[in-house]
Formats: C-alpha cells, sequence, structure tokens
C-alpha cells in the first residue's frame, strides 16, 4: 500500500498537469469499447441463458471493438495516441523527479528520445492483455455448455479473477522495464536484468494492488454500459476509468522505480520549481 499511498499523493498535488496527456488516449479507447457485445453478454447471463457466442465474450473484453472497421480503427489510434501521449507523461514524471522542475519546456523534444522504448512497451502490454482476453474468453465460452447454471456462474467468476490476477502478476515481470531502458540507457536485455532485480521483492504487493483497481474499474464500466448503454454516462465512465488507469499505472511505475533504485527525488522537497 506504500506505492499506492505516494501515486495518490502525487496525482492529488500534480494529477492536472497529466491530464492532457491521458484524456485523449481514454478517450478514443472509451469510444472503442463494444457495448453490444457488454450487454449481450450481461443479459444473457441474468437470463441464466448461456447459449452465448465467443465472438461476443471475446469483444466484450478485447481492448479493441471488432464489430466494425471504424470501431478497430478508433482503437488502434487510441494505441498510437497511447504511445506518444505516454511518452511526455514518462519524459515529465522523469523531469520533476529528478530536478524537481514541473514544467512543460522541453518536453516534446524528449518524446524522440522515449518513443521507441515506450512503444515496444505499450505493444508489449497490449498483446499480452490481448492474449489473455483470447485465453479467458475461450475458457467462458467452453463454460457455457455445463449444465448448471451455479456453476457456469462459479467458474466465470473464480476463473476472471484468477486469470486476472495471473496476467497482471505476469505483467509485473516487465513492470520497471520501460524506465530502466529510459533513464539508465542500458540495452533492452540489461535494462530488463536491471529491472527485475529491482522489481521482485515487491512483485507481489505491486500485483495485487493492480490487480484491486482494474477489478474495479472493470467492473464499473461494465456495469456502466450495462445500464446506460448508448448514453453519454456510460461514455463518461469508461474514459474517466481509462484517464485514472493510465495516470496510476505509469506514475506508479517512476515511483516504484525512484524508490527500488535508490535514486533521490527532487519533486519531494517542500520548494517546486515551475
Amino acid at each position: 500500500m506504500k506505492y499506492y499511498a505516494q501515486t495518490t499523493k502525487y496525482l492529488a498535488k500534480n494529477g492536472i498537469y497529466l491530464l492532457p496527456f491521458a484524456i485523449l488516449p481514454a478517450l478514443f479507447f472509451a469510444f472503442s469499447i463494444d457495448q453490444t457485445s457488454v450487454v449481450e453478454v450481461f443479459k444473457s447471463l441474468f437470463a441464466g441463458d448461456f447459449n452465448i457466442p465467443f465472438t461476443y465474450i471475446f469483444r466484450a473484453f478485447s481492448l479493441f471493438n471488432y464489430a466494425s472497421t471504424a470501431h478497430t480503427l478508433l482503437g488502434l489510434v487510441g494505441v498510437v495516441l497511447l504511445i506518444v501521449c505516454v511518452s511526455m507523461i514518462m519524459a515529465f514524471l522523469e523531469k520533476h523527479m529528478r530536478i524537481g522542475k514541473r514544467s512543460f519546456n522541453g518536453l516534446f523534444s524528449k518524446v524522440n528520445d522515449n518513443v521507441l522504448s515506450t512503444g515496444f512497451i505499450i505493444l508489449l502490454f497490449a498483446t499480452i492483455y490481448q492474449l489473455w482476453a483470447l485465453i479467458t474468453s475461450a475458457a467462458f465460452y467452453i463454460f457455457t455448455f455445463i449444465k448448471s447454471s451455479i456453476a457456469v456462474y462459479t467458474l466465470w467468476i473464480l476463473t476472471y479473477l484468477a486469470s486476472r490476477f495471473f496476467m497482471v502478476y505476469f505483467l509485473s515481470y516487465f513492470y520497471l522495464w520501460l524506465p530502466s531502458l529510459q533513464l539508465t540507457g542500458f540495452k533492452a536485455i540489461e535494462a530488463f536484468r536491471a529491472s527485475y532485480v529491482l522489481v521482485s521483492p515487491v512483485q507481489f504487493r505491486i500485483s495485487l494492488s493492480q490487480f484491486i483497481s482494474l477489478v474495479v474499474l472493470e467492473s464499473a464500466i461494465f456495469l456502466a454500459v450495462w445500464f446506460f448503454s448508448g448514453w453519454l454516462v456510460s461514455f463518461i465512465v469508461a474514459a474517466l476509468s481509462y484517464v485514472f488507469v493510465i495516470c496510476v499505472f505509469f506514475v506508479r511505475m517512476q515511483i516504484v522505480y525512484f524508490d527500488r533504485a535508490e535514486l533521490d527525488r527532487a519533486d519531494l522537497k517542500n520548494k517546486y520549481y515551475v
């Protein structure tokens, strides 16, 4: 909980500076949610009708909406924007934590240095997530052939929670790879080795915190889509959830890296340079 508290404190003081970079990709991801599939899955579950097509289950979990070419493109644009915007977030965090300056001066020029490493990590995380969505959806679909409704509900819940935690824990192996690449100048393999040495002692704590946050936010998105499908409120809830995930995930990443690498943080001093 130490890192969660530090992340919350940092965002309370400085979150307004990160919002412009988090909002843009969040909007595209919110637009990309396949609300029809989410509604159909929930409708079938509550009706006790488990004759749910695999495509609906997968599209409900997938990062991309495959219902149409336009929706798929929105998700792809969201990924591209996420790479660019996270490059700027990481540059801002590095500058603020290293020298205490909380400004956008020179930020865009830093993107050229960060964009390749950021793009690599974002695509790695997105690929792992899509594989999780595919495997979990396949398991859910197989469970629909079971005759007992209670068994299906139980297996869905347990599979979702267990597979979700496994995915988050697996991602934690690479969690500090990005700041290690950007702050040390190491080559990819050396940076990964160095980052894993740093993250391994706190790997379970970080994973548990990430797991709780994601389950709560995904539940909020699914419920908002279920109750307010097609309404503005479902889009707002989804967009705000994505903004929260982006900010928390990468701010915590930098905070954990500075702590584990025993680097002094200039932003913790009372005086801020603007």
